[in-house]
């Protein structure tokens, strides 16, 4: 730390001898300064590097203190032991002789002699006496009679399944008029007769379906088809939306949205008694029905459907609905 000092109070002198010199000129004391701030800076700077000892300032360490050492705890002392009293001899047990030392063991002790046996009269009854061998044989064997166990309970027969849609709709079938036998007789065989044709042969199926269709229903007014509800639903306006199965899964059924149905009036009005007879009918329920068809080309009755695969393949016609009746 010391010729830290000293290196700085030489750089402090060697400017404050310097500065005049370039100022003012060369003068006695700034040279003079200069000088002594050259050689205190050069004996800082030497004392910074080297680091020599001097004694002078050299400052005693204080001696470390002594570690203290902690006073041992003292122990508690071990309570004295009790005087032992002596047991008193009890009044009723007799104190025991002690049994004389021998020198041998029992296997060279003689022989104790056994008393002699006692003679007891023994009577016999004559005519009481049983024979072991027949007692044994007409006495039968205890054993454990197993107990038969119950009979098991008969077992409710299991109750069928309930049928499929398609299960529903072929019981309709005897139910059916015969212009709806017709028509659906008519709708079927085109559609067998779609799935095996060519591609360039499926138009004219079309057109033979139509021609069928409109040789089975003369008019577009029929009366008494039966089928199953397949769809009930109702728009935002309450007005009913209906479609449903005929026996051979042909829909028959009224647009879906008011939009649509602006010219043909297909949707069941709330409020009327045809709602009221729809709104006592589920999907599922097999009705008969009465309405009317809209004839168009090129299916005879206008289909529902967009193209010519889904009108051949799941055929849909839009219907007019008047009447109700559940089956």
């Amino acid at each position: 730390m010391l010729w830290v000092l000293l290196f700085i109070a030489g750089l402090v002198i060697l400017l404050v001898g310097v500065m005049p010199l370039i100022l003012r000129g060369p003068r006695l004391v700034n040279s003079l300064a200069a000088s002594l701030g050259l050689v205190v800076l050069a004996a800082g700077a030497g004392g910074v590097i080297l680091k020599p000892r001097l004694p002078a300032f050299d400052v005693a360490a204080p001696p470390l203190p002594a570690p203290v050492e902690a006073a041992p705890e003292p122990q508690p002392e071990p309570p004295a032991p009790a005087a032992e009293v002596p047991a008193a001899p009890s009044p009723s047990a007799p104190a025991a002789s002690p049994a004389p030392a021998s020198s041998k063991d029992e296997s060279q002790l003689a022989p104790a002699k056994l008393p002699a046996p006692l003679s007891v009269p023994t009577t016999t009854v004559v005519g009481t006496e049983t024979d072991p061998l027949n007692d044994a044989a007409a006495t039968p064997p205890s054993s454990t009679t197993p107990v038969p166990s119950p009979p098991p309970e008969p077992t409710a027969p299991a109750e069928p399944p309930p049928p499929t849609d398609a299960e529903k709709l072929a019981a309709l079938v005897p139910q059916q008029t015969r212009e709806e036998a017709a028509f659906t007789k008519a709708v079927t065989d085109a559609r067998t007769a779609y799935d095996k044709a060519s591609d360039d042969d499926r138009a004219s199926v079309q057109s033979s379906r139509a021609a069928a269709v409109c040789a089975a229903v003369k008019k577009p007014d029929i009366q008494g088809w039966v089928g199953a509800v397949k769809e009930l639903d109702r728009d935002p306006g309450g007005r009913t939306i209906l479609s449903i199965a005929l026996p051979d899964g042909t829909l028959v059924k009224t647009w879906n949205n008011a939009m649509s149905d602006v010219d043909d009036k297909t949707l069941i009005l709330a409020g009327t008694p045809l709602a009221a007879a729809v709104g006592k009918l589920a999907v599922g329920d097999p009705v008969r029905f009465s309405g009317s068809f809209f004839p168009d080309d090129p299916d005879c009755f206008r289909s529902s459907r967009l193209s010519l695969d889904q009108s051949m393949t799941e055929p849909s016609f839009l219907f007019r609905f008047t009447s109700f009746d559940k089956l």
